[in-house]
Formats: C-alpha cells, structure tokens, sequence
C-alpha cells in the first residue's frame, strides 16, 4: 500500500464533524486481506463497548504510562490506537494549552467517542484521525512523545508499525507502549484458551497477545528505537460475574468476529454457555478474581 501524501498536525485532508470540539482526520486504511478486514470490522463494531471500560483498566494503564514517559509541557503528542481517548485525554492535560496531541485509530466509530480533551480549562488542543498505524500519514519527526496503548499486537506487521512509530517520532522523542506480559489475564486465560481449542476457535492475527520481555525489546530495536526500558506491572481486578467477563471479551474486537465467523449460530451458543459454567467455577462472593499483567515499554528515536 503506497504511503498517503504527509500532512501537517493541524491541518487535515479533509474532515468529519463527529460533535462539537472534536475534529477528525481521514486518510487511507489498508484493508487488504481477511484478517485486516476482520480486525478493522471488529473494533468498528464493539465501540460503544469497548470505550465504556466498566473496570477502569485502559484509563488506569493510560495514566501508568504517561507517568513513565513524562511528556514535557508544551510537547506535540501522538497517541496511536486512542480507542476513546484514554491517553489523548489524560496526556491534553499533562502537557498543557501550550502543547497538542493527535490521537489516530483504524476504526472511525472509536473515534466518535474520543473525548473532547480540550474542553478541560489549560489543556491542550487535540485533533483525532482514522489511520492505520502502519501507513502514518506524518512527517518524519512530527512528535516529541509517541504513545501506543494494547494495540500492538492488532497491527498486522507489527514491525512496520513500529518503524513508523520511530519515524514520527523527534530524533531523541519518546515512544512508549503498554501491552500485555506474560500471565496477561491470571487466571481466565488460561482457562479460555483452553475453551477456545475445545471448539477450534483460531485466532484471526498471528501476532502474540502476550510478550516476554526480551521478545519486546528485540521488536522495538529492530525498528531503530534505542535506549529500551520494560516495566511490568500488575493490576489486580475483580468482575462482577461470569457475564461480566464474558462481555469484557465480546468488547475486544476481534473476539466477536472470530467467534462469528468460525463458528455456527448452535455453537456460538454453546461456547457462551460453556464459557459461564468454566468461569463460574473460580467465582467468590466478591465476584470473578483476576490479575491483569501488563508490560510498559519505553525508548528513544535516535538523535
């Protein structure tokens, strides 16, 4: 796929009014392939889910991990893969009226839920584009922090989008990710991955929901980022019920579309069913008990 022509931060291509104060960029999406097909599909359709973050976990991680990589006040963010604006957000207020942030996303109806960052009084303005994180449509060296929240492993070349990160990204900017580490969801993955090879359910990308650290480090200074630094955290959640999990999963893109279009309308059945009664076996009074494991990476474009 050709790159789309660079444009500046302010100025769009062209743009959509998807309510007041808000402001969004389009520019091509690389559809090529089922699988990019399937995964762009499936956020579009799990938008209103996905944005509602019933746990406050993709809010919580947001503000973890500007808190690592420290954005200068007056700084030109970039947050890739903004879902609802959970790093855009946070980082508009971080950096002040004095700096900008851009938040872009493959799928449009995500970005109808950004958040109007810059109705906070003293935070930044903020703009939000459909992009695919592979094909950025900035110059070279357009930011001073790059930010990528648990979308890694949802772009088809994981490395391109990286390079592209890098390429965006100041000599001497800041690019940082969160993404899942080993363990990712303790004790419910374990027992969904069983589940899922019980009814032949394969997932739509090849791409690892889960990095070791190492395997991280080696992505990120294969794309020319230096100066790697891994944190792993734990964040220790509570469901409210086997249901609630259930719908935690039907909220991640993918998820649904795997199941939707693998498997028959009897056996999408089932496996809810089967997923309950399997999950309900580890329910307390309190509810479904869970660790989340998640691993912070930052590093530098060179100079």
């Amino acid at each position: 796929m050709p790159r789309s022509a660079s444009i500046s931060i302010p100025d769009p291509f062209s743009s959509v009014d998807v309510g007041e104060e808000r402001k969004v960029i389009l520019t091509a999406i690389d559809d090529s392939g089922a699988a990019r097909r399937s995964v762009h599909q499936g956020w579009e359709e799990v938008a209103d889910a996905y944005v509602a973050d019933p746990l406050g976990l993709f809010e919580g991680c947001a503000g973890r991990l500007l808190s690592l990589l420290q954005p200068p006040s007056g700084a030109v963010v970039l947050d890739i893969g903004t879902g609802g604006g959970a790093v855009a957000s946070q980082a508009s207020s971080w950096i002040g009226s004095e700096g900008r942030v851009v938040g872009s996303d493959v799928a449009m109806s995500m970005l109808r839920h950004a958040k109007p960052t810059c109705a906070a009084p003293g935070s930044a303005a903020a703009g939000f584009c459909q992009m695919d994180a592979e094909w950025l449509g900035f110059a070279d060296g357009s930011f001073d922090v790059v930010a990528c929240a648990f979308s890694l492993f949802q772009f088809a070349d994981m490395g391109r989008a990286l390079v592209e990160m890098a390429r965006v990204a100041r000599p001497g900017g800041r690019v940082g990710l969160s993404n899942w580490g080993p363990g990712y969801f303790t004790p419910i993955a374990g027992m969904q991955r069983a589940l899922f090879r019980e009814f032949d359910l394969r997932p739509i990308l090849a791409n690892p929901i889960t990095f070791r650290p190492d395997e991280l480090r080696a992505l990120l200074e294969s794309a020319g980022l230096t100066q790697v630094q891994l944190e792993a955290e734990k964040v220790d959640e509570c469901f409210k019920d086997s249901q609630a999990v259930w719908d935690y999963n039907m909220s991640m893109g993918p998820f649904p579309m795997m199941v939707r279009d693998q498997l028959l309308e009897g056996d999408r059945q089932r496996l809810h069913e089967r997923f309950l009664e399997i999950i309900d076996t580890i329910a307390s009074q309190e509810g479904i008990r869970c660790t989340f494991h998640v691993l912070y990476a930052l590093a530098r474009r060179s100079s």
